[in-house]
């Protein structure tokens, strides 16, 4: 069957829908008046989508027609990678996914089409697969000293041709167990990364190097990661560590003996958690082991792994913003949905407007990354930043 537009209709995409609602095939068939059994054929493709039923699924769930016309393009290739708890669940993760590949879909093509560049990010070929070589690299492409702090992760990854979305999905209520997640792969230069709901400043700044260590060394990975302890992963967290804070910054300012109140004013200079230091410490060789152990221990027993002491202020992004804006005008929204068949309702949410306050401007903005990273009268000390790593 065809839409209005003479498009073909496709009923793959109401596994798309199925996933971004949570919803099984029966509740589907239910909403659309239908049998399960017919919907199943239309499904997988053994009975064409009528346009009857792809207007009625478009009246429940608020979608435009396009909707059901979208096939697989060059942002549906590669494996997805994830920060993420190991107790993260599977329906979950089929709903962020399905979320990110919409996401990734709509940004590569508007990036695209609003001329904006592609990806500078370093070639992991040239520095020897090193995340502590590449993180540098990266830095001194931004123009940072040796020493100086990353004031804001987000604008630094768009300057280099990223996308950041900051707040994926409405359906976790509190933190989900999904952090962080891209979709590394060699046909895109126009990489998107995604949080998949608002977290504290310090769990922020470190999640989006963590994805954008999977778009430089990750592009070709052959199969899904199998574990949170991978080499990948433990390389990502390398790469976000280094990009946060340098190796020479942990051997200057961190020893054996200090306490573990010693290393707030690390987090307040540089916007990085107690816990990801403490770790980064450990991976350096500037602590043992066994002191690694015992920071870890008094963190936990002082609440540290879900409230810790000083705020590192959230950042927002806005390329993709303006992308958009640069792209259909003043009505963006509703033409970004109609003709990337998207759910208006997530546009508005990725792009940071409607229901989530738009970005500062950035001389605000920056001002207000700087407090953060100013010293821990500055930042205040009684203040509490609900992160862990």
């Amino acid at each position: 069957m065809t839409g209005a537009d003479g498009c073909a209709l496709l009923g793959s995409r109401l596994q798309a829908l199925r996933d971004l609602k949570e919803l099984t095939q029966q509740d589907l068939a239910l909403a659309a008046g239908v049998s399960q059994t017919f919907l199943s054929r239309v499904q997988n493709g053994t009975r064409g989508l009528p346009l009857g039923l792809a207007l009625e699924l478009c009246r429940v769930y608020s979608l435009p027609i396009s909707f059901f016309a979208v096939a697989d393009g060059v942002t549906d290739a590669g494996q997805f990678t994830f920060r993420k708890r190991a107790r993260a669940s599977t329906r979950d993760e089929r709903r962020v996914k399905r979320l990110y590949s919409e996401a990734a879909r709509l940004f590569n093509a508007i990036s695209a089409e609003s001329g904006f560049r592609t990806s500078g990010l370093p070639d992991p070929k040239e520095f020897d697969n090193d995340p502590e070589e590449c993180a540098e690299a990266l830095r001194r492409s931004a123009g940072l000293g040796p020493d100086e702090p990353v004031k804001n992760v987000t604008r630094l990854l768009e300057r280099h041709g990223v996308g950041v979305v900051s707040d994926l999905d409405d359906s976790f209520e509190g933190a989900s167990d999904h952090v962080g997640v891209s979709r590394p792969n060699a046909g895109t230069e126009r990489p998107l990364i995604a949080l998949t709901t608002q977290l504290p400043g310090a769990v922020q700044r470190l999640s989006l190097g963590h994805e954008a260590a999977h778009w430089i060394f990750d592009r070709q990975l052959a199969s899904p990661i199998g574990s949170t302890r991978s080499l990948e992963e433990s390389r990502a967290f390398r790469f976000g560590g280094a990009l946060l804070l340098p190796q020479r910054v942990v051997a200057e300012r961190v020893s054996e003996t200090l306490s573990l109140h010693g290393y707030l004013r690390i987090k307040a200079d540089y916007g990085i958690s107690v816990a990801a230091i403490v770790r980064r410490a450990k991976d350096v060789g500037v602590i043992s082991p066994a002191r690694y152990r015992s920071l870890s221990i008094q963190m936990s027993s002082q609440g540290w792994r879900t409230n810790e002491p000083v705020e590192v202020a959230r950042e927002a992004p806005r390329l993709f913003l303006q992308a958009v804006e640069k792209v259909y005008g003043r009505h963006f929204v509703s033409r970004a949905s109609d003709e990337h068949g998207i759910d208006p309702s997530l546009i508005r949410r990725w792009l940071g407007v409607a229901s989530v306050p738009r970005q500062k401007p950035e001389a605000e903005a920056s001002n207000v990354v700087s407090v953060a990273f100013g010293s821990l009268a500055a930042a205040g000390a009684g203040s509490q930043d609900r992160s862990g790593q």
